[in-house]
């Protein structure tokens, strides 16, 4: 039985060693995401685990009005203490559930933090109500990881294949993708869009990191945290 600080068994991938016929591997391991990336024929890396039910269960007792939101720049180190934080200001206190989501992010940026070489991360805390970012496209980054933790997940297809034919990641599934300035020849083709759910009552709480440096900070959007944290050594 999966306890609150373990997740499931990763689902084991079929035998061809791409996802459902996209240039996207499915890795068994947090550790395995940034090596699948070297291989130029692959876009993306999905960690295909599922959420432990304790957690699923806490966070979707508590209203989807009520999930905090931010855009911070700050080490993974500070991220439990941050995300604590955000989650107190919406009237939710600690507990064991929280640790673990705390602990799960600060994992998932730490993964990033090493792929980047950037000394911070850029952590996006959002819940979704609407159809954002619902065109399928490729981010203008490097590489970004997302996360959806509730509701639909991320959806991925190719250039040539119709929105409504794209993939859905398996919701807890964390996705690593290449972006626009990925360092390659060769660009990648995978596009990945936010699912369409207006008008259908759904939310999602999404996490997004990428890697971010002191000269990629926006002031009028990112929030610095802790407040007077300079860029660290790392």
């Amino acid at each position: 039985m999966t306890t609150m600080m373990e997740t499931a068994p990763a689902i084991q991938p079929d035998s061809s060693p791409y996802w459902r016929g996209l240039p996207v591997q499915s890795v068994n391991a947090l550790c395995e995401l940034a090596s699948a990336l070297q291989d130029s024929d692959t876009d993306a890396a999905i960690w295909d685990r599922t959420l432990p039910q304790a957690f699923a269960d806490w966070l979707n007792a508590i209203p989807a009005e009520r999930w905090p939101q931010g855009r911070f720049v700050l080490r993974p180190a500070d991220i439990a203490a941050c995300l604590t934080e955000a989650f107190a200001a919406s009237q939710i206190s600690s507990a064991p559930a929280l640790t673990w989501f705390g602990e799960d992010v600060t994992h998932l940026a730490e993964c990033m933090q090493d792929l980047s070489g950037a000394p911070m991360v850029r952590l996006r805390l959002e819940p979704v109500f609407d159809d954002a970012c619902s065109k399928l496209h490729i981010d203008n980054v490097v590489a970004r990881m997302i996360c959806t933790y509730s509701g639909p997940a991320t959806e991925l297809g190719l250039d040539a294949v119709t929105p409504e034919s794209a993939e859905r990641i398996p919701t807890g599934a964390p996705v690593l993708l290449k972006g626009k300035r990925w360092p390659d020849a060769h660009q990648p083709s995978l596009r990945h869009r936010s699912p369409p759910i207006a008008g259908t009552g759904q939310a999602r709480l999404v996490v997004v990191l990428e890697g971010c440096s002191q000269a990629e900070i926006y002031p009028q959007y990112d929030t610095l945290y802790p407040s007077n944290n300079a860029q660290p050594e790392r």
